[in-house]
């Protein structure tokens, strides 16, 4: 199938940005206990299937090439999900969900078709599922697994921003409000 300009096709689009992106969130590091005895493919292809039923019939994509597959990349674990082939900007090639080294939660990413807008040529985006808000931690390599993987461990590997380990020190109570009204923010 061509990659064409348009929407994201529902079944694709919502399958790896809410259906697998909500599992990873509500099961977490049980997503990567171990492999099913019959494999990750049939019971993911079941639940594509699942979750197209609710769909109209004209928005039900197949299943071709969905798979998966459970690694290890140093300390960290994954589930790897290959998603049929994107046809649209916003529709994933891969998503994984990630336990980081020592960590008792998951983080899931995903590698996004998309498309410039001004010369139309197409690229990806590198995007994570976090508390319910999609990032896009901007644009990443060609649409290739390996790619991709290390793209995702790259960013496992970076050390916390200083920042980001200790919240910032609320101001103290003002002795007297600061007047904030219209008038003074219009200069009437």
């Amino acid at each position: 199938m061509d990659i064409v300009e348009n929407d994201p096709r529902p079944h694709h689009y919502r399958f790896a940005h809410e259906v697998l992106a909500s599992l990873a969130r509500d099961l977490g590091p049980q997503m990567l206990d171990g492999d099913p005895p019959e494999g990750f493919g049939a019971g993911l292809v079941s639940l594509w299937d699942d979750f197209g039923g609710r769909l109209p019939a004209g928005e039900r994509l197949p299943s071709d090439g969905l798979d998966a597959n459970l690694i290890t990349l140093g300390p960290h674990r994954l589930l790897v999900v290959v998603l049929p082939r994107p046809a649209a900007r916003a529709e994933a090639y891969y998503t994984a969900v990630v336990q980081p080294a020592g960590a008792d939660h998951c983080r899931y990413f995903t590698l996004e078709h998309a498309v410039n807008p001004f010369t139309k040529e197409p690229y990806t985006v590198l995007g994570e599922w976090a508390d319910g808000s999609h990032l896009n931690l901007g644009s990443a390599p060609a649409p290739g697994l390996a790619a991709f993987l290390s793209a995702v461990v790259a960013l496992l590997d970076e050390p916390e921003p200083a920042d980001a380990v200790s919240p910032p020190t609320p101001p103290g109570p003002q002795e007297k409000p600061e007047r904030r009204g219209l008038r003074r923010l219009f200069g009437r």
